[in-house]
């Protein structure tokens, strides 16, 4: 056991050193980015992350005592939509969805998990307590009913949501979205380094997972500027164009990754370990209505994943997009996602 361990902490030695050097591994670890010690948000020259009118430090404290974070975006008087952010991210990472938003009179609620950002770490948290959270949140806003949506690691947040909340939920969409760990073809077309933090996250042992986390946030820290040249260097094509022509977008990704090691590493993990073992519910259960987006260019969560949640669920809607990457596709595609959310255009 001791030898597996310690050969294990040298492939991870190995692959961070060669990281300069293979630029697409370096780049994928930025979103599993944390510190053992607590960090404080930074927002790099250039960033247009903070902007007027968006409340972004809310919270509330839950019935069990622990704290929940949120932001708010868009227009604060418009239709509800949950935005449940990627793994590795915060509730700062949807900033770029304030002036579509704002103009299609559409209001972005935005929540930090369970020990990311604001929010209090949740000791044995499964994806079914998500809905519990979101349910008291929208109490606490008053609304009765809404739509929600998620990004790669939301996408399990959002089917725990469907298969909890039903009759709270107007529609729901996954884009990019993680699936279940456990099926035949699970990390089909995967990058290879995405594939290693998989294994990491399965194994019993979490020092390895810790320890590529620990490593990359020093880096993010230290050198935020280098990410985003890696973004518009080494993502696949039509997530380099999009960082390129609006540089903007890689800030406040950072930011928001930076802000979900608010209070440590801990949330990261353990969302980590959670995507690697059984979800606590079977997809094929959900009669809600699923809106699944996925790109053909998606290295880090393939649109085979889309494919197979598409074969499970009873009530979805699949759109494959051509020359459509991870970080493209939302943003190159958010109007409609929203207008889809909001219901003018129905399931079909």
């Amino acid at each position: 056991m001791k030898r597996k361990l310690k050969i294990a902490l040298i492939v991870i030695t190995t692959i961070i050193l060669l990281l300069p050097i293979f630029g697409y591994v370096y780049l994928f670890l930025l979103p599993v980015s944390a510190s053992s010690l607590i960090v404080s948000s930074q927002i790099s020259e250039g960033n247009t992350m903070v902007k007027s009118g968006m409340a972004t430090d809310n919270k509330l404290i839950l019935k069990d005592g622990r704290t929940l974070g949120y932001a708010e975006y868009g227009d604060p008087l418009g239709f509800p939509i949950f935005y449940f952010h990627g793994g590795q991210e915060s509730r700062l990472s949807s900033a770029f969805m304030h002036s579509t938003a704002q103009n299609m009179g559409i209001r972005i609620i935005a929540p930090d998990r369970p020990g990311i950002g604001l929010s209090s770490f949740k000791k044995n948290r499964t994806f079914l307590d998500w809905p519990r959270d979101v349910t008291e949140l929208a109490d606490h806003l008053q609304l009765k009913k809404f739509s929600v949506f998620g990004l790669s690691g939301g996408s399990p947040h959002v089917l725990a949501c469907a298969h909890e909340i039903p009759n709270r939920i107007h529609k729901s969409a996954i884009v990019c979205g993680a699936a279940p760990y456990n099926y035949k073809g699970s990390l089909k077309d995967m990058w290879p380094p995405v594939k290693f933090i998989h294994w990491l996250a399965s194994r019993k042992n979490d020092n390895g997972l810790r320890k590529v986390i620990l490593n990359d946030i020093k880096t993010l820290l230290k050198k935020p500027e280098s990410r985003l040249k890696q973004f518009q260097n080494y993502l696949p094509l039509p997530d380099r164009e999009i960082m390129t022509q609006r540089p903007e977008y890689g800030w406040e990704f950072i930011d928001g990754s930076v802000e979900a090691y608010k209070n440590g590493i801990d949330g990261v993990v353990q969302e980590w370990k959670l995507y690697v073992n059984d979800w606590g519910f079977r997809i094929k259960d959900i009669n809600a209505p699923i809106l699944l987006w996925y790109g053909t260019e998606d290295k880090m969560s393939p649109y085979h994943r889309g494919i197979h949640l598409d074969s499970e669920l009873i009530n979805s809607k699949l759109q494959v997009l051509e020359n459509e990457g991870h970080f493209s596709l939302i943003r190159n595609h958010l109007g409609k996602i929203l207008h889809e959310l909001e219901g003018t255009l129905p399931i079909e």
